[in-house]
């Protein structure tokens, strides 16, 4: 093929925006959809925390032993700490790390979830709600820090 032939093929994308009636018109377009889908995860998670909190909730009635509905109790009250968190901090925004069954549904809602390995374990169900392992906490902070790192664990 020639040169010029493959310039013919190429389109100065300002110039499409120019006639398209509006300078940034995509950028307002990509803002738009971005509030909608916000929106939408916003109302998902929310539902997400109150369905795993009516679950908690019937089984700690269902529970055999006082012991046993304690820990359902417990595990409400941390699901209702974590769900304020990311709800003020907004999903699409928020990275969590944890290693407890307790931190899986802070990990899914999150943008990121890091669950972390450290000499106690991490649950399976964390792992279930995780983006990343990492194997320490350290390791999870040094990782949102190097953003090339992040970002080549998280390319599919």
């Amino acid at each position: 093929m020639s040169a010029s032939k493959d310039t013919q093929n190429v389109v100065d994308i300002s110039q499409r925006q120019g006639l398209a009636g509006g300078g940034d018109r995509l950028g307002d377009l990509l803002k738009l959809v971005r509030g909608i889908s916000q929106k939408r995860i916003n109302g998902l998670v929310s539902t997400l925390f109150e369905n795993v909190d009516d679950a908690l909730f019937d089984l700690a009635e269902r529970a055999g032993s006082n012991a046993v509905q304690t820990e359902y109790f417990d595990g409400m009250r941390e699901v209702r700490k974590k769900r304020q968190l990311v709800e003020r901090l907004g999903a699409d925004r928020c990275a969590a790390i944890g290693n407890g069954a307790n931190d899986r549904l802070a990990l899914q809602a999150a943008a990121l979830g890091i669950a972390v390995m450290g000499r106690e374990g991490v649950s399976v169900s964390a792992l279930r709600g995780a983006d990343v392992l990492c194997a320490s906490i350290v390791d999870a902070l040094d990782l949102l820090l190097d953003v090339e790192a992040l970002i080549a664990t998280l390319r599919r």
